[in-house]
């Protein structure tokens, strides 16, 4: 299983947001994009696992460029999926995890 990760996906835009009520919008938006962001993942290993059940005709060559250029197609599919037309993944897993923060008190 080769499952191409997005360095993107790593990086935090909101560190230096000043203030609480800020830092709580920041936090927010940062999990909401990571949950879409989880979505994108599970979607582009959905993509692959689709992928691997093709049946090779012989018609075209397969080498590794190929291999490399649909994983990254697979992989930008799968987060515009994930942030324009959510299969509601993300959303839910939103809603749970700031459900359990409101809870928690964080």
């Amino acid at each position: 299983m080769n499952l191409f990760v997005d360095p993107r996906m790593y990086i935090n835009d909101g560190s230096s947001v000043a203030g609480a009520a800020n830092r709580s919008v920041s936090n927010d938006a940062a999990l909401k994009n990571t949950c879409e962001e989880f979505e994108a993942v599970m979607l582009q290993f959905m993509f692959k696992s689709m992928r691997s059940t093709e049946i090779d005709s012989g018609l075209l060559d397969k080498d590794i460029a190929t291999d490399v250029y649909t994983d990254l197609f697979d992989g930008e599919v799968a987060r515009a999926m994930a942030h324009k037309q959510s299969l509601g993944i993300g959303e839910q897993i939103y809603r749970q995890l700031q459900h359990s923060s409101s809870v928690d008190g964080l």
